[in-house]
This record gives C-alpha cells, structure tokens and sequence, in this order.
C-alpha cells in the first residue's frame, strides 16, 4: 500500500500532533486525489494543536488542514472535467445540498457542513481526498506561495465584498492574517481610505509595513487603541471622516475591539463580522446608542459563498491583487511543529507549507 507523510492530530489533547506515515488515499466514485503542492496554516488550527472547546467535537486521529493547492493525482468514476495533472485548489466546507439554505443559495451556512481536516482528513499531507464536486481549477499565474491559503483569502474576500467598498472609507479591526488579506482585497477593490486596527506590537509593525506601500495609492491609518490609543483612533477617525467609517470588518473577536467598531462606524453603516469569540457571550456598551439609534447593518460572515466567493477571489487575483506579502514564513511539512509554534506565538502573518519541498520560484507577475 503506498504510504505518504502527514500530519496527524493523534489524541484530544493539547498538543499530541505527529508528522507521520499514512496510507496515501484512494479515490471512490465522485472523488479526486491531490498531490498537495502548498497548504496554509490557519487560525484553526491553532485551535486544533491546543485542542480549545471550539473543535472538541473532532474524532482523532485525524490529519490537520484544510487551505491548498496542488495537482490531481487520480480521480475515481464519474468524475468529469478534471485530468491529471490539473492545477486546482478546493472548498474543503462540504454541504448535504438538500436543506433549506443549501437550496436557497446559502450553502455556506449549511448546518450539517463537514470540513476536511476537521471531521475528515486534511490536506497537511502529501495528498488529500475531497470531492470532486468541490474541486476548483486554478490560474496558472496564481503562484502556489499565495494558492496555498485560498481557503482563507476567500473568508477575507466574502468579508470585505459584503461591504460597500467603491470610494468607501473602512475600517478594519484585527490585522492578523485575514484582516491583512482584507486589507489588500479592499485597497485592490475601490476603498478611498483605511483605518487598520490592532493592539499587538508585531501585527502593527507588519500592517505599518503593507501600509507603506499600500499607501502609495490610498491613505492608509495604522492605529494602536492599547490605553488611550482608543480615544486617539476615535478622535482620528472623525477627524478623518466626520461621523465615523462607512463600514468596518471586525476580524479578532475580541469584546473592545467589537464595541470599538461599533463607536467609530457612522449612523447608517455596516459592521461585518467575522472574527470568533474566545469566550461564549459578549458584551455591547450603550446598545441602544451604537447599534439601535445609529442604524447600523450587522452582518455575521461565515465561510465562502459557494462558489461565488471563490470566482471572485480568483479574478482579482487574476486581474493583480497581490497578497504574496503576507506570506511571512514558509516550511517544509516536516517542520509543521516549529511552523506551528511561530504562527501560535504571533510572530507570522501567513505560514505555508510545503509537502514536497518549496518551489524553486514563484511565477512572475507581467507588467
């Protein structure tokens, strides 16, 4: 039985993760194999490694990861439309299609959704299974470097689509990893002006980093509201704009952080959320004044719209956005354990992996 490298969640507990031999999958009926050239770390899985309540409903052992790209390998009957050798990626959320929102173009709330690398194996491997069905092919002008964490880049653009964008002033609260890719999608897509928020010393030093270039075409504010930071942003913000941003993209979670989106968003705008709680509940200050008297749109985002999300992420990508920048760390599959431990500590933005050894070079861009 042919045997390949992955990396496995072997016990529920904090930690127990090895870099082990598995069988290589076999594709049934309406499945394809995929020889993973690039994976992504992700926030989840950061959860997964110290095994936090959010995904304690997982089955171990089970292989991590579920953002890459890579080359079909083999498919199994019924597949059509895909080859070998086909560049692809693939929506790793797999929905039952026959429930309410599946058949009323919402899959991507389906309530009875499998993630591959949660409730199935993953892609932090030499190959992975996934439906055919789900699978994606790629640009070849999309380097595997930024291929790698689509997945992620594509909660990031739904985010910041769901906004009105065109000639808007937003707001983006957290700049981790996703907030950087909103960052970018927002910049690349019409916003007029930035504010990026955060509170940690390394995600401001690296969003002041994007912002010098970024600012070459828009203004871009990088804001610390640690201490009396907040009433500095505040008093920036309104400054900046008169009664607040058109929209803010809240990607930590964090409680001062959703109640900081809602003083400085105007009367009238959209408050988008994506970032997850580290706790269960969460308290709004003066609800009826920043979310009641203000009208504010509150729209809760989860996963990629299927797939509407994703054509619209790859035509950006197609037509010039550029996220490479956020790639700020690449490894070997082997190396998951020291990859992992610079992502957890917050000393990254992206993390890539790579199975097979890193390309040799990336693709370069045409003028």
């Amino acid at each position: 039985m042919p045997m390949m490298k992955a990396v496995v969640k072997t016990a529920p507990k904090d930690g127990a993760t090895e870099v082990t031999d598995r069988a290589k999958p076999v594709p049934g009926p309406g499945e394809v194999v995929i020889k993973v050239k690039a994976t992504g770390i992700c926030g989840t899985d950061r959860h997964i490694w110290h095994w936090d309540p959010s995904v304690q409903f997982m089955q171990t052992p089970v292989v991590y990861g579920h953002e890459f790209c890579g080359h079909v390998d083999s498919f199994g009957k019924d597949v059509a439309d895909l080859k070998e050798g086909d560049y692809v990626s693939a929506e790793m959320h797999v929905v039952c299609g026959t429930c309410y929102q599946c058949r009323t173009g919402r899959g991507h709330i389906c309530s009875k959704t499998k993630i591959y690398g949660l409730h199935h194996d993953g892609c932090f491997a030499d190959y992975v299974k996934v439906p055919a069905s789900n699978v994606l092919k790629l640009p070849s002008r999309i380097s595997p470097r930024v291929g790698g964490f689509l997945d992620a880049l594509g909660n990031a653009t739904h985010t910041a689509l769901a906004a009105d964008l065109v000639g808007k002033k937003i707001a983006i609260t957290g700049c981790g990893p996703i907030g950087a890719m909103a960052a970018a999608v927002c910049e690349f897509a019409g916003a007029s002006e930035l504010f990026l928020i955060d509170v940690s010393d390394q995600a401001l030093k690296r969003s002041r980093n994007w912002a010098g270039m970024a600012g070459q075409r828009i203004p871009v504010n990088v804001l610390d509201t640690r201490g009396d930071g907040a009433a500095k942003a505040l008093a920036l913000i309104r400054e900046r704009t008169g009664d607040g941003v058109d929209a803010v993209l809240e990607m930590s979670g964090a409680e001062p952080a959703i109640n900081m989106a809602l003083e400085i968003v105007r009367p009238g705008g959209q408050l988008c959320l994506l970032g997850l709680t580290s706790k269960k509940d969460v308290t709004i200050r003066d609800y009826s004044k920043n979310v009641v008297f203000k009208g504010v749109n509150v729209q809760a985002i989860i996963g990629r719209k299927m797939y509407g999300t994703w054509y619209s992420m790859l035509g950006m990508l197609e037509a010039g956005l550029d996220v490479e920048p956020i790639v700020t760390a690449e490894y070997d599959l082997t190396q998951f354990e020291q990859a992992m431990g610079t992502f957890d500590r917050g000393e990254t933005w992206k993390v890539v992996l790579y199975p097979h050894g890193k390309p040799a070079a990336a693709p370069t861009r045409s003028a």
